[in-house]
């Protein structure tokens, strides 16, 4: 692609195209339309955020494979991909039946607006001309498109030209804070495309298709104006603007009642839940707002959670909501507060385990240690949205009060766990019940009959 696939410092999109611009519309296009500061919607990884992780966790939130916007161009390692992005772009490009320089006049009028969605103090961002950001906007934009529609299909790689490795890392790079493109740039270049609404339903089926967790993810309503792909995918996992418990309907006087004695309460970790009779099952849907507790006769009970599979993808991608939900991009706490009260539960190797055993974690890490140390290490300085789950938590606490203060309750399920936990222990009690019965009979037929 003539000039869009040139490398850092080289970048000169056909000069004749400038000059064709209309120089009052080329003016225009530079004049800001709101001096004021904004947050920008595609931040820098807070400082503070990563102060606090080691070099590993650190460099999961820089590309490996491909730079997407501008933050990352030019990087000496991402060279490569550059010139795979140019072949791919042309692509889109002819596929979709539009014309390359009325694609790059439509995106640089758009420049001014668009680079606010950056921190404006990022030198790519302040060194650069509306002309080589408008070229960065429209060679990354056709790339992801044209990437997305044929990654779907059946032999996508095959299609695109990539084995499956790389496929895979150039996934895990388009779900990076820092590697985002604004959203309005795909809306803008699918504005006028052959098959452009096909288009935007294969964009939700592949954002969808990266979310973390199993079953019951149905995108019925996703948010209409998505700031880039991360923010899509915040959206469709949470299904709701706030995490809360889908019960939670008390008023703003119980809630500060609530939430003042469940403050002084640590959350138990599975463990000690167990031995209060709480077991685990998989919600019916994978949301991250479907976690419900259901106590059964006041004796047991049974919390629900999302299943979701734990991969290096999959940390990737909560690191990196993370680092947006800890931005002050967005108010939405709500992937944070489900990895805080997921972390609650889990402390040590054998929580892990236990949800295992559940049908709630699938283990692709490797040891289960190597779980609980991420949770663990990731969410220690992480603050929460306060009332999140405040009505499971609560629920769970009633349940734990009312078996402290009931002996019978607690030798019933303890006398559970020890004697029904496994066919063998039950075989084993029933045995030596047996075995009783038969000893009571021979003593009382030789006492009575001998």
């Amino acid at each position: 692609m003539d000039g869009v696939g040139a490398t850092k410092g080289e970048i000169s999109y056909d000069e004749h195209l400038i000059d064709i611009i209309d120089p009052q519309v080329w003016n225009d296009t530079h004049k800001a339309s709101d001096a004021r500061e904004r947050t920008p919607s595609i931040p820098k990884i807070p400082t503070a955020l990563k102060n606090c992780q080691n070099q590993k966790l650190q460099g999961w939130y820089k590309p490996n494979v491909i730079s997407i916007g501008p933050y990352y161009y030019g990087g000496d390692h991402l060279q490569e991909a550059q010139k795979l992005k140019s072949g791919h772009a042309m692509k889109f490009i002819e596929e979709s039946k539009q014309n390359r320089d009325a694609l790059f006049l439509k995106i640089i009028k758009k420049t001014p607006e668009l680079k606010k969605c950056y921190c404006y103090h990022n030198k790519t961002i302040s060194d650069s001309s509306d002309e080589k950001l408008a070229t960065i906007f429209l060679l990354d934009g056709c790339f992801l498109l044209h990437f997305i529609n044929y990654s779907s299909e059946k032999d996508g790689s095959k299609l695109l030209g990539l084995t499956n490795h790389e496929m895979t890392h150039i996934k895990q790079d388009l779900f990076l804070l820092e590697n985002q493109l604004p959203y309005k740039v795909l809306k803008l270049l699918l504005k006028g495309a052959k098959n452009s609404n096909p288009m935007e339903e294969k964009i939700k089926d592949f954002v969808a298709s990266h979310a973390p967790f199993h079953g019951g993810i149905r995108v019925k309503k996703v948010n209409p104006k998505p700031y880039h792909l991360l923010h899509y995918l915040q959206g469709i996992i949470l299904d709701k603007p706030e995490t809360s418990s889908p019960t939670q309907k008390q008023n703003e006087g119980d809630k500060g009642h609530r939430r003042g004695r469940l403050e002084g309460d640590s959350c138990k970790n599975i463990q000690e839940l167990k031995k209060v009779g709480i077991h685990f099952k998989p919600s019916p849907t994978s949301y991250l707002t479907d976690i419900s507790f259901e106590p059964h006769f006041g004796i047991t009970g049974c919390l629900k959670l999302p299943t979701f599979s734990m991969n290096t993808s999959t940390m990737i991608i909560f690191l990196n909501l993370i680092a947006f939900e800890s931005s002050d991009t967005t108010s939405n706490l709500g992937v944070i507060s489900y990895l805080c009260f997921l972390d609650s539960l889990i402390d040590r190797w054998d929580d892990v385990k236990e949800l295992q055993a559940a049908g709630i974690i699938r283990n692709f890490v490797g040891e289960r240690a190597d779980v609980a140390q991420f949770f663990n290490s990731v969410c220690s300085k992480l603050v929460p949205n306060p009332s999140a789950y405040d009505d499971v938590k609560e629920q769970i606490q009633n349940h734990v009060d009312r078996h402290q203060n009931c002996t019978l309750r607690t030798w019933y399920i303890q006398s559970k766990q020890k004697y029904f936990s496994s066919p063998w222990s039950f075989i084993a009690l029933t045995a030596a019940v047996i075995g009783l019965l038969l000893t009571g009979i021979q003593a009382y037929t030789s006492l009575f009959f001998s």
